[in-house]
């Protein structure tokens, strides 16, 4: 079997979902983070952490390849934050706050 590269079309989509929805509002968001590993030898993790002025998105989703070789995706979740996702807001929330004199 190739070299299984897991794919993620919900969670993108999701993904693009919330950015425009937050541009539609007149929010800036920004990719906190975006990454994949593998969760067991079979089973891939993707979670993107999104973050604006008004609050700390997740969006997170399994990818499993099949025994033919194609790729099952389950588990799309959103807004399940670790300490870590709320560092990361805290640390963007501080870089926006204005220079106070």
């Amino acid at each position: 079997m190739d070299k299984f590269t897991p794919v993620f079309p919900e969670l993108e989509l999701a993904v693009t979902e919330l950015l425009n929805a937050r541009t539609s509002m007149g929010l800036y968001a920004t990719i906190l983070s975006d990454r994949t590993s593998s969760a067991t030898g079979e089973v891939f993790v993707r979670k993107v952490v999104i973050a604006d002025p008004q609050g700390l998105h997740t969006i997170t989703q399994f990818c499993l390849q099949t025994s033919s070789g194609e790729a099952d995706c389950f588990g799309l979740s959103k807004d399940s934050v670790s300490v870590v996702d709320v560092r990361k807001y805290m640390d963007y929330l501080n870089e926006q706050e204005p220079e106070r004199g």
